[in-house]
């Protein structure tokens, strides 16, 4: 099965998800793995070449793509707030997705370890420096006094304005949280440009109920189009057009655990959680507690009520209703976070890295996970910090490690796998970290 059309995010998710994939299992092998070419017609007879062929093609198409004398890619078919995509196909062109500029930019950092794990360093140098290129652009066109925009627009003139931004004139819409999120996730920011964006979303960019997608809706105009699709047409006001898209929320979440914000980071993960929901949202409905909610809704009774009474949502005088349940990929990144952040487990190029961001709170927590076949308890003690463990020990026995590269904080322990399983017993471990 094939979709007639995608999301302009679609490639850099490929990349991504193989860059992990190797990352986790080290199966380099995979890459000489033949597989064919899509083509509409007579699909039997494709072109078949190596995994690795494939993803160097896709490479180059996206580098091709680049707007001239820019390295951005252009917004194209859209990215995660997906009632943004642009009214036509020469706005697509002309306008440019700072989210999407980042994922380019994780995409490509990601596949240079790949380069280098295969030992083609004439490739990994040349992302190296296409990945330079992007963040170099990255802070001249899209970061204006020190705001990253949501979107670049090229105008006839060839300078770049930007929207969704303090400085846009056109939208009324000051400030977009994707970009500021992954351009955590994907390290493209400083970490200046880090804390000062996490304080723009304390500031603009959150309700009751959690972090929202932007300062406030695009003005509805009676459906009428002007430069976004679905944001200024659709007479729905929920999830994305509503702006509470939880989606987006967990990976704010993410950006939190990243920083080492452990409470704010445990009460993000709270608020998309619907077990015990009132408890952390007190003005939200009751909620189905075995179902993932996409949304976080406002029950507006039109467009223009919701434009007019939107600043009324922060203050929590409204019921805010959970939206589609059972929905997509929510789920599988909530728990991957839990995983992968909170109880900080990850496997990376042979080496374990145990990197928690544990709140006070939840000292002493403990946990029973199968990792790598064997079964491990897991105890965590906050005694110093809240991240960045200060000693670890496996059945009694001290570990020693090092620490991963972390740019916004002190990074996880990390320990050859190899190692680690040397120290197990074939039936219980006990793992304590002391952070």
């Amino acid at each position: 099965m094939r979709a007639g059309d995608s999301h302009g995010d679609v490639v850099y998710w490929v990349i991504i998800a193989l860059s992990n994939y190797i990352k986790v299992t080290g199966d380099i092998a995979i890459l000489e793995d033949i597989l064919p070419f899509y083509q509409e017609k007579d699909n039997n007879v494709a072109d078949k070449k190596p995994i690795g062929e494939h993803v160097d093609r896709l490479i180059r198409m996206i580098i091709k793509s680049f707007i001239p004398n820019t390295a951005f890619v252009p917004f194209g078919g859209g990215d995660w707030n997906d009632s943004l995509q642009p009214v036509s196909k020469e706005l697509a062109q002309r306008m440019i997705s700072s989210w999407t500029v980042e994922m380019n930019y994780q995409a490509f950092s990601q596949y240079q370890r790949v380069y280098e794990q295969t030992g083609n360093t004439e490739k990994a140098l040349e992302l190296n420096n296409i990945c330079e290129r992007i963040k170099s652009d990255f802070n001249r066109y899209l970061i204006k006094d020190g705001i990253v925009a949501g979107y670049g627009l090229v105008e006839k003139d060839g300078n770049i304005s930007v929207l969704l931004h303090p400085n846009d004139t056109k939208t009324g819409i000051h400030y977009s949280i994707l970009p500021m999120d992954r351009g955590i996730i994907s390290e493209i920011f400083t970490k200046e440009q880090a804390l000062h964006h996490q304080e723009i979303i304390e500031q603009h960019l959150k309700g009751p109920d959690g972090a929202r997608l932007m300062d406030r809706p695009l003005k509805y105009k009676g459906g009428i189009q002007t430069i976004f699709q679905r944001a200024e047409s659709s007479t729905f006001f929920g999830r994305e057009i509503g702006l509470m898209y939880v989606h987006e929320h967990i990976r704010y979440a993410e950006s939190l655990a990243i920083m080492g914000k452990a409470d704010a980071f445990v009460k993000a993960l709270r608020q998309a959680n619907p077990v015990a929901y009132r408890d952390i949202v007190t003005c939200g409905d009751i909620r189905q507690s075995n179902c993932y909610y996409s949304s976080s809704d406002v029950a507006f009774n039109n467009r223009y009520e919701a434009d007019e009474h939107y600043d009324e949502i922060k203050t929590g005088s409204h019921i805010l209703r959970g939206g589609w349940r059972v929905y997509s990929s929510g789920p599988g990144i909530y728990i991957g976070i839990i995983v992968s952040r909170l109880l900080g487990i990850r496997t990376e190029f042979g080496n374990t890295i145990i990197d928690p961001v544990i709140p006070n709170s939840l000292n002493g927590l403990l946990t029973s996970i199968n990792y790598l076949g064997y079964h491990l308890t897991i105890r965590y003690e906050t005694k110093v910090n809240n991240f960045g463990p200060k000693a670890i020990s496996i059945n009694g026995k001290s570990v020693k490690f090092t620490y991963e590269n972390n740019k916004y904080r002190c990074g996880g322990a990390m320990i050859q796998t190899e190692q680690l399983i040397s120290m197990f017993n074939s039936k219980e471990n006990i793992l304590n970290i002391e952070l």
